[in-house]
């Protein structure tokens, strides 16, 4: 059975208010994340010690911050001895954020071709 145009588009509608309203994007809007994830690309592969130092939270808060970060697919997290050592996992990072430009354009084609037309 052909879907109809309607049908089409409210699906990838949906797929897209999915993506958009992920777990992804949750974990990104919060300002302290923000703030991890700059430090991870200004300082690299660092352990909860270390970046807690830098940030005027409690070092619990900023754990939950960082598992927070890692269960969204944003960070890699490695123990080493008594250490946790947490980076930004830039394959799937980047991954993600291809694969939400690509939903998006496909979105836009479909429900508004019109504001893809190139003059």
């Amino acid at each position: 059975m052909l879907m109809t145009t309607e049908q089409t588009k409210t699906q990838i509608a949906e797929e897209l208010v999915d993506i958009l309203d992920s777990a992804f994007f949750k974990t990104l809007s919060e300002p302290v994340r923000v703030q991890i994830l700059k430090f991870l690309l200004l300082h690299g592969r660092s352990d909860i010690g270390t970046i807690a130092e830098q940030m005027p939270q409690d070092r619990s808060v900023i754990s939950r911050h960082l598992n927070l970060m890692h269960t969204a697919g944003i960070l890699t997290c490695e123990k080493e001895t008594r250490h946790i050592y947490y980076a930004i996992d830039a394959q799937a990072f980047l991954e993600k954020v291809e694969g939400i430009a690509d939903k998006l354009r496909a979105c836009m084609l479909i429900c508004c071709p019109d504001c893809c037309r190139k003059e």
